[in-house]
Formats: structure tokens, C-alpha cells, sequence
């Protein structure tokens, strides 16, 4: 347990010395947009890269695990949306959303790689590069669909797809792969720059979330009832039916059930909260379900990494 929380407790520290600094106004917002832009098309891309070009996917890619995780965060979804309709069916999709969309990039990534190193990086890689994808995009269909019977479908699915082909981390992960792939020696000068900016993507990921959680206030009120079945589906159930499913259906490798378990019982990522204000409802419920999500994962992803020794 000991080991357990000198992994997870440091991790948590920068986050709140993030919120600390944000809240008392020591660091600006446009401080923490600035440095979320700095994390996402420069540090973390250059992680995934120099990982990547390092022949680490060179190993079994066990894409099946793909099913068992965005199988089970479409079906909470789903299933989300359809038992709180009484509440309002778009504020239903945004509470489904914000209890099935993980924040991999800022939150989960730091916290795998320092619990298990770069070599549990590559299943994480591999989730991240969908997440977006499915469930945002799926949670788009359902806005629209809703709001006009004829939207225009295939322009969102194109949209998702482009939104995957421009998106600074999968370029980092694929060019890394392609890298790997030419026979070739990493320059030096390019090893140590993105060995630099890769070194800096946890801490920086970390105090970014921190600081982004400033922004909200836990004032539930009405959405109290929304809040609580996102929180409880995102940090308990989703992580439970993961396991289960990648470990006794589809049989996956201890690392990689581990990896997906534990990317499953990451906090709400941001997304959900873009979602709410790009569609103009529920944004109160995606802000007060990042920020609870958030502080309680201390206890929950604990928890998880108590369960799993490194395999």
C-alpha cells in the first residue's frame, strides 16, 4: 500500500498545487490554455513519438481489448441516456457522456506511465487514439438526430474521422511507429529534444488538469441526481465492467486487462464540458462531474493500482 501511495499521491499533489495556483489567481486561465495547448501539440506528442519510434509497438497489438472498452462506454452511454430521459434528453446524453468519456490524455497517461513505465504506454496509446472518435461522436449523433430527424450524419462521421487524422497525438504515435518501422537510427538531437518535451508532458498534463478544474464550482443543486450516476458509472462501474469483460470474454494479456481496467476508472476528461457548451446545455453538469470525478479518482485509482501489482 505503501508503494501504492507514493505512485499515486504525488501525482495528486501537482493537481492540486494546480487548482491551488489557478484558484488564487497566481496562474491565469489563459496560463493553463496556454500550457494545455504547449501539452498537447508539443509534449505529449513528442512522448508518444520517441516511445513509439523506440519499437515498443512492434509487440502483439491486442486490438480486441478495443471492443471490450468502447463496447462497454457505449453501452453506460446508451444506457445513461435512456434512464435519465426525465431529466431532459440532451441533458441525459451530456450526463452519459461525462460518465463514459476518460481523461486519458492529461490524467491517464501520467498516471500509467508513472505507476508501470513506457512499456504500459502502449495499450493506453492505443485506447486514446479512438476515444474521441466513438464516444464523442456518438454522443454528437445523439444531439442531432434529436434536434433535426434529417442532420446530416455523414458529415459528422467525416468530421470524427478527420478530427483522428489531424489530431497531434496520433500523428506523434503513427510517425513514432513509422519511424520504427525505416530501419533507421533516431538522430541524437531528435532523441534528446523529444526525450526533453516527453520528460515534461506528465507534470505539466498534470498541473493543466489542476488548474482546468478551477474554472468549476461543486455547487450540485439540480444536478445532484445527473452528477452522481455519471460519477458513480464513470469511477466504479465502467472500470468493474471492463475488467470483467477484457479479462473472462475477450481474454486479453494481463497487461493490457490492467491498462484498459485502469483507463476506464480515469476522471472525466474535458471533452464532455466542450460537448455541453458546443450543443448549449448541461454544462453545469459536465463541470461539477469533472471536478468531483477528479478529486475522488485519488481514491478509486488507488484502489486499482492496489489490485494490480505490475505484471
Amino acid at each position: 500500500m505503501t508503494q501504492v501511495l507514493t505512485t499515486v499521491i504525488p501525482v495528486f499533489a501537482i493537481i492540486g498545487l494546480g487548482y491551488l495556483l489557478a484558484k488564487r489567481r497566481l496562474f491565469s486561465q489563459a496560463g493553463v490554455d496556454d500550457l494545455t495547448r504547449f501539452i498537447f501539440y508539443l509534449a505529449v506528442p513528442a512522448l508518444l513519438f520517441r516511445t513509439s519510434a523506440s519499437g515498443v509497438m512492434e509487440r502483439d497489438l491486442e486490438l480486441s481489448v478495443l471492443l471490450g472498452y468502447y463496447g462497454v462506454g457505449i453501452v453506460i452511454l446508451l444506457a445513461v441516456t435512456f434512464f435519465l430521459k426525465r431529466i431532459g434528453y440532451e441533458r441525459a446524453v451530456v450526463t452519459a457522456i461525462s460518465a463514459s468519456f476518460s481523461n486519458l490524455a492529461l490524467t491517464g497517461l501520467p498516471i500509467v506511465q508513472t505507476a508501470y513505465g513506457n512499456e504500459a504506454l502502449v495499450p493506453l496509446m492505443t485506447i486514446i487514439t479512438f476515444n474521441a472518435m466513438i464516444l464523442f461522436t456518438l454522443s454528437c449523433v445523439l444531439i442531432e438526430t434529436a434536434r433535426n430527424p434529417n442532420a446530416n450524419i455523414l458529415g459528422i462521421l467525416l468530421g470524427a474521422i478527420k478530427s483522428v487524422i489531424t489530431n497531434p497525438l496520433v500523428i506523434g504515435l503513427v510517425s513514432g511507429w513509422a519511424f520504427a518501422h525505416s530501419g533507421l537510427d533516431l538522430p541524437i538531437i531528435v532523441d534528446r529534444t523529444t526525450d526533453m518535451l516527453g520528460k515534461a508532458a506528465a507534470p505539466c498534463a498534470l498541473f493543466a488538469v489542476g488548474g482546468g478544474m478551477a474554472r468549476y464550482s461543486l455547487r450540485l443543486e439540480e444536478t445532484t441526481l445527473p452528477v452522481l450516476v455519471a460519477a458513480f458509472a464513470k469511477l466504479i462501474f465502467m472500470p468493474l465492467a471492463v475488467w470483467l469483460v477484457t479479462k473472462y470474454v475477450i481474454e486479453a494479456s494481463p497487461l493490457w486487462v490492467m491498462i484498459a481496467t485502469l483507463a476506464a476508472a480515469m476522471p472525466t476528461g474535458a471533452n464532455p464540458f466542450v460537448f455541453a457548451t458546443r450543443y448549449g446545455v448541461g454544462d453545469r453538469i459536465a463541470g461539477n462531474t469533472i471536478l468531483l470525478t477528479t478529486a475522488l479518482a485519488l481514491i478509486t485509482i488507488s484502489a486499482f493500482i492496489a489490485f494490480f501489482p505490475h505484471p
